[in-house]
């Protein structure tokens, strides 16, 4: 079994902004939805943890699973915004609505100027998903909206345009099991 726990909410997230390479701490709310995660998970045996290098992935593992064994992993870490970094949907709606318009169009393969795609993103992922679906052993996975979405698509055997897969809010985690 997998689980897949998005980070607790930043001043950012609360705000609505696209966030990759900016590295906040969680915010009080975000702190307090770790530690729901944690009650929620209480009784579920989880022998590691792989979590992204950003902060406030790593500040939502020391309260979700502090006595988890746990490695960082860099291919965990959001997919990258490029000029969007800090923007919320709707300044991009007006200052960059082709960028919008070309996301909405083909969100798999879109790149923000500077950016990544999530096609970019699944090849960056695609060994840590082949590790675990080859490694039997319950583990807990902390990272981003964008980045566990394409993982979640590749445990799943899914196309990344998928749409049967919803995106996890701050917070908030899901169990894939592996057959």
């Amino acid at each position: 079994m997998i689980v897949l726990c998005r980070h607790g909410a930043t001043e950012g997230n609360e705000r609505g902004v696209f966030l990759s390479r900016s590295d906040p701490p969680l915010s009080a709310a975000g702190r307090i939805q770790c530690e729901g995660v944690r009650d929620a998970l209480r009784d579920v045996v989880l022998d590691r943890c792989v979590v992204s290098p950003a902060r406030r992935a790593q500040e939502s593992r020391s309260i979700i699973a502090p006595r988890v064994p746990y490695r960082i992993e860099e291919a965990l870490r959001e997919i990258d915004f490029g000029e969007w970094e800090g923007r919320t949907l709707s300044w991009l709606e007006v200052h960059d609505p082709r960028g919008v318009a070309e996301r909405a169009r083909d969100p798999v393969n879109f790149r923000p100027r500077g950016g990544e795609s999530f096609a970019d993103v699944a090849e960056r992922v695609t060994p840590l998903v082949e590790e675990l679906r080859g490694n039997a052993t319950p583990t807990l996975v902390i990272a981003h909206r964008g980045s566990l979405g394409v993982i979640e698509r590749l445990l799943r055997g899914q196309r990344l345009a998928s749409r049967d897969v919803r995106p996890l809010e701050p917070g908030e985690f899901r169990a894939v099991r592996l057959s």
